[in-house]
């Protein structure tokens, strides 16, 4: 359930009613910290535990700017904010570069009658210090970008509506969606990636858990969809297993067998002329004993097994394994990571530009390269309710080629891992996240990046310092 993303207030409800229970029953030990954190999230979703016989003490209700309540119906306004500063001071420049970015949301969300739902979210962000000198309304440079006078803004919204049907719910509008155990990014789909117009169906039954997605993507290349489909299975308690497939098509109408939510992709491509870029991946989470917890996943772009896997260019594919240990060594309230991710050459790219992995300039996938890895380990302790420490270590390796550099006939039949120069990153990092009032949380951040061969660039050597000052939240 956790694993595909974003959850419903819903469904978060049940979880939280699930651990409720436990609690009482013995099944579940909280640190005090924990147990004030597990109180202040139950009062966020008082309304929905209500309907489950969960009640939440009420100083922790969730608070709204304005709401109203009607039978059978009812809506919540709030609003959202986050004032973000960053400081880069290089090794390779006497200078020191600031960068600001204002925020600000409106947010609604609303019940009606017969299950129908609604949500919006519109942002619109203020950017000084970026140096951005033009307006940008071509999805290959990003993101829009609006200039008045000296101010550059940037603006993005949530906005959809659910019917919840006895079965399965049903839901269009924009969205985002990310798929997977994955810590630090997705292999199919990652939230990273812009979000985008969609219509997606979820069915929920026991042990199973069905999502399917057609969406429209953002290009310069022409008209470019999205489908995509994930089952969930859990046949144990301690193990949960999933299949996802996916394909990118574009310069063409919407194609119904990409609408049929139970179609194989793979055979519907095949009918349609094998021209698409079709994906295939598959996850799975174990929890070998209590406060342990073992993931991974694979992600196939293309493969043939008439060649071998590891050297035939053709064969893209990208795994992740990570583990996660909580309460290490008997240490409350302490959180540790490991998660390792690589990505082979010319994954999520395509001979046909219009079939990238891509949505606006940003990956759908993992935002690593192809011809990449990462290692990324962490450590967490939570102080108390509101107070949150984070170390981190982080190691990253960038070989040639990008998203928008397909395999080449020059470049032979065999690839090569981290073939040609090899940039290298080290990034140690540690941040600190405080709640200062209710829904008001401030964040301070350090990172120090180590980099070999810089851009690529042999004995490129650079070094970077990088401090965060973040002030968000909602009301």
């Amino acid at each position: 359930l956790l694993r595909t993303r974003p959850i419903s207030r819903d469904n978060v409800a049940r979880l939280l009613a699930e651990i409720e229970r436990k609690r009482l029953d013995k099944k579940v030990d909280f640190s005090r910290a924990e147990a004030d954190l597990f109180e202040q999230l139950k009062g966020e979703f008082y309304e929905e535990l209500f309907q489950l016989n969960v009640r939440a003490k009420k100083r922790y209700h969730e608070r709204h700017l304005y709401r109203i309540d009607e039978k059978g119906a009812h809506l919540r306004f709030d609003l959202g904010f986050s004032q973000r500063f960053d400081v880069f001071r290089s090794s390779t420049t006497d200078s020191v570069k600031r960068t600001s970015h204002t925020l600000g949301a409106a947010i609604m969300r609303a019940k009606f009658k017969g299950g129908l739902a609604a949500f919006a979210q519109f942002e619109n962000k203020l950017v000084r210090g970026e140096n951005i000198q033009r307006e940008n309304f071509n999805p290959s440079q990003g993101m829009p970008t609006v200039i008045s006078g000296s101010n550059v803004y940037q603006d993005d919204a949530y906005a959809y509506l659910i019917w919840r049907l006895p079965w399965f719910d049903l839901e269009f509008g924009r969205d985002n969606a990310r798929w997977g155990p994955g810590y630090q990014g997705n292999l199919m789909l990652s939230g990273n990636c812009p979000r985008f117009e969609m219509l997606r169906l979820r069915a929920n039954y026991k042990r199973f858990n069905f999502t399917s997605i057609h969406g429209k993507l953002n290009s310069d290349f022409g008209t470019k969809y999205i489908a995509a489909h994930r089952l969930e299975i859990k046949p144990f308690k301690w193990l949960l297993f999933a299949g996802s497939e996916s394909v990118i098509y574009g310069k063409r109408e919407v194609e119904p067998a990409y609408l049929n939510p139970i179609m194989l992709y793979h055979i519907a491509e095949h009918h349609l002329g094998d021209r698409d870029n079709n994906t295939l991946g598959f996850d799975f989470t174990i929890f070998p004993k209590r406060n342990h917890k073992i993931y991974s996943e694979i992600f196939i772009d293309d493969f043939t097994s008439a060649e071998n896997p590891f050297t035939y260019f053709g064969n893209k594919f990208a795994f992740q394994f990570g583990y996660y240990w909580v309460n290490p060594m008997g240490i409350p309230n302490l959180d540790f990571r490991l998660e390792y991710t690589r990505i082979e050459p010319y994954v999520y790219t395509h001979y046909d530009s219009i079939n990238v992995y891509s949505h606006y300039n940003q990956h759908i996938g993992h935002w690593l390269e192809p011809n990449s890895d990462q290692f990324y380990g962490d450590l967490t302790f939570l102080v108390s309710r509101d107070l949150k420490i984070k170390m981190l270590l982080e190691r990253i390796r960038h070989g040639a080629g990008d998203i928008n550099s397909p395999h080449q006939k020059w470049q032979g039949e065999r690839k090569h891992f981290l073939d040609g120069i090899v940039e290298r990153r080290w990034r140690w990092g540690i941040s600190v996240v405080d709640q200062i009032l209710r829904d008001v949380f401030i964040k301070l951040e350090y990172n120090f990046i180590d980099i070999n061969n810089y851009h690529l660039v042999h004995s490129a050597n650079h070094n970077e310092q990088h401090v965060v000052i973040e002030l968000f939240g909602n009301w």
